[in-house]
């Protein structure tokens, strides 16, 4: 198998010591290449030196919504991006979320941060990842007033099935984790249905969001293949055909040649 998994934090805390391990268990079940996704400007960091010490790890980075209020500046990113260009495959993850931030004022700042990160990523031809939660008609706001010109992925799609295909529309891939497998995921079955099958991508947000039937439990790479599993169900495709398009759908949506 060539499973990629498009979106985890391989560079956590809770993960230090345990990355051999953490990258031969994933291997094991299929999991050829992980997209290790910075929030911060340590953690970002960090996915660039996963990246460099592990050859089928590539780095996202990036300052997530809820980290750019008390860390807004960005010359950090720029010089990041300018110095480790082998190594970063998008910007992310960048977005808004309206959960953890409610006042006008931290929402704009969030907003901000995603439309000047979305200019970082431009200037390098790069795509981006975005966290979007409780905010998915602000996000779709800022992309279409914004382009971003290589497109992205929609990290852990959580919205309506009805806003598939405006996104897809701006230029984005879909991305399915763990959620998608729980009993009552009737939207995110839903918006899986909605989206074509060449613009889906898979990921486990590791440590987070463990699929069933380890809800609750921390997450790794090599659970991704549950996720791949329910996929494969919920659009009626077999698993050898459904391996080659996820894996020519990342390529596309990253824009490489090779993983």
């Amino acid at each position: 198998m060539k499973l990629i998994d498009t979106h985890c934090h391989l560079n956590a805390d809770v993960f230090d010591g345990h990355h051999q391990r953490i990258i031969q268990e994933a291997n094991r079940v299929g999991v050829q290449t992980m997209f290790v996704v910075g929030w911060d400007e340590t953690s970002s960091l960090k996915a660039i030196q996963l990246a460099q010490s592990y050859p089928n790890i590539k780095a996202i980075v990036g300052l997530h919504p809820v980290d750019c209020v008390k860390q807004p500046q960005l010359d950090w990113l720029k010089n990041m991006v300018l110095t480790n260009k082998e190594h970063i495959i998008a910007i992310g993850e960048i977005g808004l979320d309206y959960y953890w931030h409610k006042t006008p004022e931290e929402r704009q700042r969030q907003a901000q941060s995603m439309i000047e990160q979305i200019q970082i990523a431009n200037e390098h031809t790069l795509p981006i990842s975005i966290h979007c939660r409780d905010a998915y008609q602000e996000t779709l706001n800022i992309l279409k007033t914004h382009p971003v010109l290589q497109g992205g992925v929609m990290h852990c799609y959580g919205g309506p099935a009805s806003m598939v295909h405006e996104f897809i529309a701006l230029g984005f891939s879909l991305s399915f984790g763990g959620p998608v497998t729980f009993k009552n995921a009737h939207e995110a079955r839903a918006s899986v249905l909605a989206t074509p099958l060449d613009k889906i991508l898979i990921e486990t947000d590791s440590p987070y969001l463990s699929p069933h039937p380890f809800r609750g439990q921390q997450n790794e790479p090599s659970n991704i293949i549950i996720i791949f599993e329910t996929i494969a169900k919920i659009k009626d495709i077999n698993t050898e055909n459904l391996e080659t398009v996820l894996f020519e759908n990342t390529k596309n949506t990253f824009h490489v040649k090779t993983l």
